[in-house]
């Protein structure tokens, strides 16, 4: 049984009729509306801007990329200051490392694999500072994502209580037993127009990941961070293995700033992606959740994989 304390869900946007052709910044008021409610709210009215981009990095090389971004913009500023000589820019020199444990749920077709979206379950553990407010912190979330643009992606989160008692159907599903009573139906309305009902969703594979994060902060305030990844899973004989580095804007920072503090984030952005290019040639844009990526190794490793989500013998 899970801890009873408070859980979320966050849902990309995009599915929800965010149209693909739009900027993030640009997205409809009927559907997000940055001035009428709370960064921190809850529920499908509760939308936050998700700006990040994605680099898969080669087989070995997380270490030395990681090393690279501490030296570079944690443990020295001359980079960023000779880049925005007018910007109060400066990185931060805590190590923060955090160990999550995602159970990712699925159809027994295995649908949300096949459409590039997902839907896990996470506990994430700050193996650095044991008083980070987010450690022992679990949370389920559910990622659409247009092809390749992480930079529209917005998010909505259901605040969640685990279920104590078996009282309908919602209680038999293991995702839907997460959810506050009060908010079930939101969810399940939110999964249904991607296309997929939620009492069909099982779990399907557990990714462990180790995640190392440098934050960048702008006059005082954090509105950027890297975050490098390493993470894998296993199934029967079969260890699937993969790493990234992340580069997004913090949400709210985004979302509640004006239009020209907007431009400077993206500059920045932009520029501080360059320097990776660069610096490590062997990085390339990734398109693709982790979720896909490592199912795409365990089901060429174990041609049985299908099968045995069909059947739930995992």
């Amino acid at each position: 049984m899970l801890p009873y304390r408070h859980h979320f869900v966050t849902l990309g946007l995009i599915a929800l009729g965010f149209p693909a052709g739009l900027g993030a910044a640009d997205a409809p008021s009927g559907l997000f509306d940055q001035a009428s409610h709370d960064s921190t709210g809850f529920g499908m009215d509760a939308a936050r801007i998700d700006s990040q981009i994605t680099l898969a990095i080669p087989a070995g090389k997380a270490a030395e990329v990681y090393a690279y971004l501490r030296a570079t913009y944690a443990e020295s500023n001359t980079k960023l200051k000779e880049a925005f000589p007018a910007l109060d820019l400066k990185g931060d020199q805590q190590v923060d490392v955090s160990n999550f444990t995602d159970r990712y749920f699925d159809t027994p077709d295995l649908e949300l694999y096949a459409s590039g979206s997902t839907i896990r379950f996470r506990t994430r553990v700050n193996t650095t500072n044991p008083e980070d407010r987010k450690s022992g912190r679990q949370l389920v979330q559910m990622k659409v994502t247009p092809d390749g643009r992480f930079d529209l992606r917005t998010e909505l989160k259901f605040e969640v209580k685990p279920s104590r008692k078996f009282r309908d159907g919602d209680d038999a599903s293991p995702l839907l037993r997460l959810v506050d009573r009060l908010q079930r139906s939101d969810l399940k309305s939110a999964i249904r127009r991607i296309g997929i009902d939620p009492y069909r969703l099982q779990e399907v594979v557990t990714i462990q990941q180790t995640r190392k994060r440098v934050y960048l902060y702008l006059a005082g305030e954090n509105f950027l961070s890297f975050s490098v990844d390493e993470f894998k899973s296993g199934i029967l004989w079969s260890t699937a293995r993969a790493s990234s580095v992340d580069i997004g804007l913090v949400e709210n920072a985004y979302t509640q700033a004006d239009a020209a503090r907007r431009a400077d984030l993206w500059r920045i952005r932009e520029f501080l992606v360059q320097d990776l290019k660069e610096r490590f040639p062997g990085l390339k844009v990734n398109d693709t959740e982790k979720y896909s990526l490592i199912m795409a190794q365990l089901l060429d490793d174990v041609p049985s994989m299908r099968f045995l989500v069909r059947h739930r013998l995992l």
